[in-house]
């Protein structure tokens, strides 16, 4: 454990003074919820049906747990200490190398994982209406606009998210209000097909679904009045997310049966009670939205990524440059533009590296909630800067419970995954690394 953390880091500067504050609490919420609701609703939904059947709703639920007890630790802590790459800064309140590890993960997983998936999977959606377009192409020029969306300023960023989430959210209500007259109360009847392991497989699998939200803090130098937009913001989104899906997967459960929405995706179930426009409607506004409003952000969230890691000492200073005239870290910008770009003209197997972007999701907001069961003993200043003071019985607990339910979902989805765990540790490992060859002095 690094004890030697030095706190004035926090209270005393930010990242990069020269980053613009843009974001309110209408654009941070859309932030939030675009985070949340990607790609992975599409996907993994009907994966977890077929582990767990009708018993969708339940793991839906209790995946979302540690995501509910982890607010009042993110609430201490984001009205304390509202900045840039916040989960990195706070994992660093419990221990600056496995922080670093943590970053590494997810620096890794983004950009040659989740980024090209999603945009290949707007490819493939723009194909099922233009028959015969090159996926790899569209998949380039769609992360192509959205690099330059993102290099012009957080303020178009934010406005390009504000209406690509008006759009998600229009294409998730069709489908809702359209399948519920169809909805069978038979069919929700909850029956554990895959017994304990698949209902746990199941939660451990949903987890991203409601994960991203907390993610959605990374840009705090960046929100106006961020101590109190921060808190609402948060609880805000996570209450709309997740009421949205569990009203889908009632829709997608009550309409056709566990079995057979295990087999196709949402897309097939609203072909069921849904035609023409509105059906449209739905696999454009919700599929291509869904990914592109997740895009949008994780990209803007790993070029700041970069910056911090430059302003600790581990990337060249250039990455700690924000540009003058955008106030966006160009750099950074760049560089996980140009993996993510490899990453789509090589193809490698993307749905590996997405599964080590899980394992980075509840590495880092583990590390975060270990940060907060130890807060006030021994960073008390922190505590004492909240806006809005937890009471500590309540931030321990929730967020002990929380570690446990997360180490839980960690070992099952090694388990699962086998070697792609290997890739996890090895993350892990270069990081580790990283941190103490600079420590020891062993690189400048």
């Amino acid at each position: 454990m690094d004890t030697g953390y030095d706190l004035r880091f926090f209270v005393g500067r930010s990242v990069s003074t020269n980053l613009r504050q843009d974001i309110g609490k209408v654009g941070l919420v859309a932030i939030m919820v675009g985070l949340n609701i990607g790609g992975s609703l599409f996907l993994l939904t009907a994966v977890a049906a077929g582990l767990t059947g009708s018993s969708l709703l339940i793991a839906q639920m209790f995946s979302a747990t540690p995501i509910l007890l982890a607010i009042p630790a993110y609430v201490a802590l984001s009205t304390a200490l509202p900045v840039t790459c916040a989960n990195y800064q706070y994992a660093k309140l419990f221990s600056r190398p496995l922080a670093v590890a943590a970053w590494m993960v997810l620096f890794i997983a983004i950009p040659l994982g989740m980024l090209p998936l999603f945009a290949v999977a707007i490819a493939k959606l723009v194909a099922v209406l233009l028959p015969g377009l090159n996926v790899t192409l569209w998949a380039v020029l769609v992360m192509s606009l959205l690099f330059v969306v993102n290099v012009l300023g957080v303020r178009l960023a934010t406005q390009t998210q504000f209406i690509g989430v008006v759009l998600l959210l229009a294409a998730l209500l069709t489908f809702i209000l359209g399948g519920m007259p169809s909805v069978q109360m038979a069919n929700l009847v909850p029956a554990f097909v895959g017994g304990p392991a698949g209902f746990i497989g199941a939660s451990a699998l949903l987890f991203t679904l409601l994960a991203g939200g907390l993610f959605g803090i990374e840009m705090g130098d960046e929100v106006r009045n961020a101590r109190n937009v921060i808190p609402r913001a948060l609880v805000i989104s996570v209450g709309i997310v997740l009421g949205l899906y569990l009203l889908i997967e009632v829709v997608a459960l009550g309409t056709v049966g566990w079995k057979q929405f295990s087999m196709g995706t949402l897309g097939d179930v609203a072909g069921t009670f849904l035609s023409g426009g509105w059906l449209g409607l739905f696999v454009v506004g919700g599929g291509i939205m869904a990914s592109a409003t997740t895009i949008n952000l994780a990209l803007a969230a790993a070029g700041r990524y970069a910056l911090a890691f430059s302003f600790d000492g581990y990337f060249p200073r250039a990455f700690s440059r924000v540009n003058q005239r955008f106030g966006t870290p160009h750099n950074g910008l760049i560089l996980i533009y140009l993996m993510t770009i490899a990453a789509l003209l090589v193809n490698p197997p993307l749905m590996t590296l997405g599964a080590v972007l899980n394992f980075g999701l509840l590495f880092m907001v583990t590390l975060v909630l270990c940060s907060a069961v130890r807060l006030l003993r021994r960073h008390p200043v922190v505590y004492a800067r909240a806006n809005v003071r937890v009471k500590p019985r309540l931030l321990i607990v929730c967020s002990s419970v929380a570690i446990v339910i997360n180490l839980v979902f960690m070992l099952v989805l090694a388990i699962a995954l086998k070697w792609t765990f290997l890739i996890f540790v090895g993350a892990i490992v270069v990081g580790l690394a990283l941190f103490y060859s600079r420590k020891h002095g062993l690189w400048r």
